[in-house]
């Protein structure tokens, strides 16, 4: 796995990391199974990122129970992000403390989950990183109408990290926010590159019948895939976060990582196509 350094955190993130939405909300034994086999495929392939949040259900708790098992080879390497969603310090606080606990007490990258309070709670998260608890802080949201919170947030100095979304169905984040990123030096990690929040079956759909041949030197092996090469070319330095159950396509996600990039011209006529 390529390794893209994540802005001015300075850390070395696998250009593909782990989304841990739905796929890492199950319950029991066997969740906590299922989710410690996902994590050691994503370790074993160079994915050493994992994003979770309080709102994603059992997801910190499984985490949180895979890590502290002691049966994941390079676990200690592992990054853990997660988020907090409040509107006071207070409720903030509460939230935090809890995700702490079924993380096992360790928490890399905190960011503010859709903004909510966002202009009280980050510069609380900026005191939890000068005290050492957290490494980094961060700032999400998944809908465009709040591009202009995002922006806001990232000229404060305080987030050292934004989530957006982006893929060939959205591509908003291009006009202003990864520009300003890239001028900041933070760190960029993409949600939604293969299943858009809204219209969630519309990128692949309109992909089912693409001719992948000409793409497969590039790692390609289906439409998923692709969607995952068309951003790693688009911009040197994001990390994806694509979510998966299946231990056979997280391998199928890291084979595109790497050289080459799609040239210019093929970028061009992906995007051509929507």
């Amino acid at each position: 796995m390529l390794k893209r350094v994540l802005g001015r955190t300075g850390w070395a993130v696998g250009e593909i990391a782990c989304g841990t939405y739905k796929t890492f909300d199950v319950a029991g034994s066997a969740g906590q199974a299922k989710v410690a086999a996902l994590m050691r495929a994503n370790l074993e392939q160079g994915v050493n990122l994992f994003d979770s949040a309080p709102m994603y259900g059992q997801s910190e708790a499984n985490i949180g129970h895979a890590l502290g098992s002691g049966t994941l080879a390079g676990a200690h390497q592992a990054l853990i992000a997660t988020k907090v969603l409040q509107q006071d310090v207070d409720g903030a606080k509460r939230q935090i403390a809890h995700s702490f606990t079924a993380i096992g007490g360790r928490i890399d990258l905190l960011q503010i989950h859709n903004m909510a309070g966002w202009r009280t709670i980050l510069p609380y998260l900026a005191e939890l990183k000068a005290q050492g608890r957290i490494r980094a802080t961060g700032v999400t949201h998944y809908d465009p109408g709040a591009f202009g919170e995002i922006e806001a947030a990232m000229r404060t100095g305080q987030a050292d990290v934004i989530q957006i979304p982006w893929n060939l169905l959205e591509r908003r984040v291009e006009q202003r926010l990864v520009p300003l990123a890239r001028d900041l030096n933070l760190g960029v990690l993409v949600m939604t590159p293969i299943c858009p929040l809204f219209r969630r079956s519309g990128l692949l759909s309109a992909l089912q019948d693409v001719d992948l041949s000409p793409w497969r030197p590039y790692g390609v092996t289906d439409a998923g895939s692709l969607c995952l090469k068309y951003l790693l070319s688009k911009h040197p330095t994001a990390v994806l976060l694509p979510a998966t159950s299946r231990l056979e396509r997280v391998a199928s996600n890291a084979a595109v990582s790497g050289p080459p990039p799609l040239p210019p011209e093929e970028i061009a006529r992906l995007e051509k196509r929507f």
